[in-house]
């Protein structure tokens, strides 16, 4: 380093000597004797230059000199290493003429730095970079360096590099041509590494035997080694025929090789290659090395085919979660996120144009609460932290959690941490269930309720036999303490207090069977009635239900086979005196016609006059004797027709019945007694109204006795109208209906106004009874409409077709 000091110092007088040198000679050139003492001054600059530059030729190196830094430009690197001023001695231009490139000779300075250029230094920091990287820092950034250049073959180089000024200078020393004691300087470290670099003997079977191609390219861009797979690859002959034509594997690798020798980092391309004539998918590596660049290409075909895999994997997976009704969001180890599904945008309302930026985890739940679609929190920052802390402390445990928003919905929350650090979260909507849930469990409770209010006794057994429902009228039924039915216990454990009220064992383990074995001949609906040893009579009924449980119920019938008994004896009385009343009413009805017959024939008897003329009074008397038989003869008639219906042993005489022709004679025959009254009788049907298949003879009493009843609860002044319209679809019925405005029947004695006997006004009861009957019997029906004080209508709704059950056969003409 004294050197190098004394020639900087040589070398800044000899410029500050011409500097002074050309002031001067401007200064007096017009003065002869001035100008004689500077040329002087000149010659022995000129001596003391020429002195220096004896002294830079003995240096036992390479001096170059640039008069200006380059310009700093980004990822610029000594490509070009433009004309530096070279100085040195013979010996040590001789001694690095062996590493430069070949070239021409005015190029010697460059063909020098291309050949030590890209070989690693040893640095006294421990760094360790090419001299192109160190000399480039120093053209354009002004930064030295002192580093130690190691070669093949144990050779070393010195390099050093300042700036002088506007001036950029590098020291080559190749230091292999020094004296033992200054190579024995160079520390153990240093050795040991310099060892291992100038030593690849032991790799080179290793790469040259690899199965892919390995080359190495020297600094210049030249292939300088390939392998035997690389000669294969590129279908070459011989390793010199390769190197001689430099045959690449594509033409991306020269401008790969490129990048990293400009850039000095390792560049990984991932390109199909043609190697042994067949295009593979390949992975070309190459990166730096001591003296230029190292390069494989490694058949990619299966990596490809698995990323192709994992590709579909993804898509895929992304696809399934997707389709699913949860919303999944998934955090990196950055936080941020990384994917996200529809159903995740759509509960939280969030528009696909806000995904576009790579959000985080707490971006989104600031989002969130900005949208109040997160849980209120008393302090948010706190449980902010929480949530982002589970990224650096998971907790052993992750239980599920409920989140309840301002909106209403309640979502479950499931967190999952993925191996390398990022968080899956997976909400789903439960609001429904939640409401499902609790609207079960009010309806499990008034169900259980309602079982209790039951008074039957009704059990639920599970598949496995336990006892999962019962209520109240169970328990009291078989007296059963609460404590031996808590714990749902086996169906087989009860049969013993069960055995102590019905004592048939082998019943109840045909019951056991059926609640517990899942045949079908096990399982099915079974039903009966027991005795049990207090005399009570129990139904049973064992029914197996769609989830494999079985219901078995009780009901306890004892009361209802009394009231059963008793009712049997009551109706079978009730029908015996229906029978007796009838045989009464007949045998009654027919031993007062006789007397009846002989009263009447009589009365006619005095009428013809065959005992004398009779006076007014006589005949006043006479003719009220007559009525009274006419109407105890139709009652008889009404009793016999009554107690015939009841015996069914009444037929219809059907035929053809003109309705206006039955009902203008019916008018006719009421029109005396109405006039006598003075009530106003009319007939309401149209001539037209057809003719319908029923028993005339019938039909007449039944508009008989609805005239009779009218007449009878009529006032004098009233009004009565008989009338009849066809009624039903396609006018398939008859209506005759009889309406008055006599007294009207009371709303509580209505119902009872069709039944024999009932009379709601006086009389026999019998008029309305009949009139039902026979209409029913014609396959009719008959309406009553009655308000006290207003009157009455009556409307019989027959059809055209009378009924045939009814009525005697008939020959099919």
């Amino acid at each position: 380093m004294l050197n190098m000091i004394s020639l900087w110092v040589t070398l800044g007088s000899v410029v500050f000597a011409v500097v002074v040198a050309f002031v001067a000679l401007r200064a007096g050139s017009g003065d002869r004797d001035a100008a004689a003492k500077w040329r002087g001054r000149a010659k022995a600059l000129d001596k003391r230059v020429g002195r220096a530059e004896s002294v830079f030729s003995a240096y036992p190196g390479l001096i170059l000199v640039w008069e200006a830094a380059m310009p700093e430009q980004s990822g610029a690197n000594t490509a070009d290493w433009g004309e530096p001023v070279v100085y040195g001695s013979t010996v040590a231009l001789a001694s690095l003429v062996r590493f430069a490139e070949p070239g021409k000779p005015k190029q010697f300075a460059g063909r020098v730095l291309d050949g030590l250029a890209d070989y690693n230094t040893l640095a006294r920091d421990g760094d360790d970079t090419t001299l192109r990287q160190l000399i480039n820092d120093l053209r354009t950034k002004g930064e030295g360096f002192s580093s130690t250049i190691a070669l093949p073959g144990g050779k070393l180089i010195e390099a050093d590099g300042s700036v002088a000024g506007a001036q950029v200078i590098v020291w080559l020393e190749d230091a292999s041509i020094r004296g033992r004691e200054e190579k024995d300087a160079i520390t153990k470290f240093e050795q040991e590494k310099i060892t291992a670099l100038s030593d690849p003997i032991a790799f080179m079977d290793i790469m040259g035997k690899a199965p892919f191609p390995m080359w190495r390219v020297s600094g210049t861009g030249r292939i300088v080694w390939v392998n035997d797979s690389y000669i294969k690859a590129v279908s070459g002959e011989s390793l010199q025929l390769v190197l001689a034509e430099q045959t690449q594997l594509d033409t991306a690798c020269a401008a790969q090789a490129g990048k990293v020798l400009a850039e000095n980092i390792l560049v990984k391309e991932a390109r199909p290659l043609v190697m042994n004539g067949k295009r593979k998918p390949s992975m070309i590596t190459m990166f730096p090395v001591s003296g230029g660049v190292a390069g494989l290409a490694v058949d990619a075909s299966e990596t490809e085919h698995l990323r192709s895999a994992l590709t579909r994997h993804i898509r895929a997976h992304d696809e399934t979660l997707n389709n699913m009704g949860e919303a999944v969001v998934i955090f990196g180890a950055d936080q941020k996120m990384n994917f996200h599904n529809h159903a995740f945008s759509k509960m939280f309302g969030l528009e696909e144009n806000w995904f576009k930026n790579r959000h985080s985890h707490a971006e989104w739940l600031d989002h969130m609460r900005e949208k109040r679609r997160l849980p209120e929190h008393p302090d948010y920052r706190d449980w902010k932290q929480s949530e982002l802390a589970l990224y650096t402390d998971w907790p052993k445990e992750t239980p599920d959690e409920l989140w309840s928003l301002p909106d209403g919905r309640e979502l479950r929350l499931v967190r999952m941490r993925d191996p390398e650090g990022g968080i899956s979260l997976l909400f789903g909507d439960i609001t429904d269930q939640m409401d499902m849930q609790s609207k079960l469990g009010t309806l499990i409770n008034v169900q259980k309720a309602t079982l209790d209010k039951l008074t039957e006794g009704v059990t639920v057994f599970g598949p496995d036999g336990r006892l999962k429902i019962y209520n109240a009228a169970y328990a009291d039924m078989w007296e059963l303490p609460a404590s031996t039915l808590k714990d749902e216990p086996l169906f087989r454990n009860l049969v013993a207090q069960h055995l102590k009220l019905y004592h048939d064992r082998e019943f109840w383990l045909e019951m056991v069977a059926r609640t517990s074995d899942p045949s079908p001949e096990a399982r099915r609906h079974v039903s009966g009635e027991i005795r049990r040893s207090d005399d009570s009579r129990l139904t049973y009924l064992s029914k197996p239900l769609p989830d494999g449980a079985t219901l078995i119920a009780w009901d306890d019938v004892t009361r209802a086979h009394r009231t059963e008994s008793a009712l049997r004896e009551r109706a079978e009385a009730m029908e015996a005196a229906d029978r007796l009343k009838s045989e009464f009413v007949g045998h009654v009805s027919y031993q007062l016609r006789t007397p009846l017959t002989t009263i009447s024939g009589y009365a006619e008897l005095l009428q013809s006059g065959v005992a004398g003329e009779l006076s007014d009074k006589q005949s006043e008397y006479l003719f009220a004797i007559q009525s009274a038989s006419e109407d105890l003869a139709q009652t008889i008639d009404d009793i016999l027709d009554i107690a015939a219906i009841e015996a069914e042993t009444i037929d219809l005489e059907l035929g053809d019945v003109d309705i206006y022709f039955l009902l203008e004679g019916a008018l006719d025959f009421v029109a005396t007694k109405a006039e006598d009254t003075k009530i106003s009788v009319k007939l309401n049907c149209p001539k037209d109204i057809g003719m319908i298949r029923a028993d005339e003879k019938r039909i007449k009493q039944v508009v008989h006795n609805l005239l009779s009843n009218a007449l009878r609860f009529t006032k004098s002044g009233g009004k009565i109208e008989l009338g009849a319209e066809a009624s039903g679809d396609d006018n398939d019925g008859i209506c005759i209906w009889v309406k008055d405005n006599g007294v009207g029947i009371p709303s509580e004695r209505q119902p009872q106004v069709f039944e024999s006997f009932k009379s709601s006004r006086g009389g026999a009861g019998l008029g309305l009874a009949l009139v039902e009957r026979f209409i029913d019997h014609h396959g009719g029906w008959v309406d009553l409409e009655s308000e006290e004080g207003k009157g009455t209508h009556v409307t019989c709704y027959l059809p055209r077709q009378a009924s045939l059950e009814n009525a005697a056969p008939e020959l099919g003409l």
